[in-house]
């Protein structure tokens, strides 16, 4: 089981990826800023960081400096994802738009862990959309139809 710090300031989207990941067998760390993730990685050493891009008090990408500066943490393998665009943060290994599907979360976090010496977790690629909550469903609802909206 893999250990994987899950960083939003949206506590719809930190829930949702949270039951996703641990329908795939992972063991979930949460934080909502880039504060609270570098001290939970400080105390926990995950094998994984999942962060968001824009987050108040510090920033994804800044989280990405600090992890990649960090002499305890500078390996721990980073994926962003984000409404925007990619904004190329250091140690960054992959980049997942919030309007991804699910497979491809998947995939991403699966390869990421992979290519780190980490073997992936769980099932077989899912998704698992019978099995989300119905908060879960309608998170993701949500973000597709605010994705099919354009900006």
């Amino acid at each position: 089981m893999s250990t994987i710090l899950l960083v939003d300031d949206e506590p719809e989207l930190l829930d949702l990826y949270t039951e996703i990941l641990e329908l795939m067998d992972h063991r979930v760390l949460r934080a909502h800023d880039g504060r609270e993730a570098l001290e939970i990685a400080h105390e926990r050493r995950p094998d994984l960081v999942v962060t968001d891009w824009q987050m108040p008090r510090m920033s994804g990408v800044e989280l990405c400096q600090r992890l990649v500066q960090d002499e305890e943490l500078h390996d721990v393998p980073i994926i962003m994802h984000s409404a925007a665009t990619d904004p190329h943060a250091p140690g960054v290994k992959a980049f997942l738009s919030k309007c991804s599907e699910l497979s491809e979360f998947e995939e991403v976090v699966n390869r990421t862990l992979t290519d780190s010496g980490v073997c992936p977790q769980g099932p077989p690629p899912g998704p698992y959309l019978d099995e989300l909550s119905r908060a879960a469903r309608e998170t993701l609802w949500d973000a597709e139809h605010a994705c099919s909206m354009g900006p």
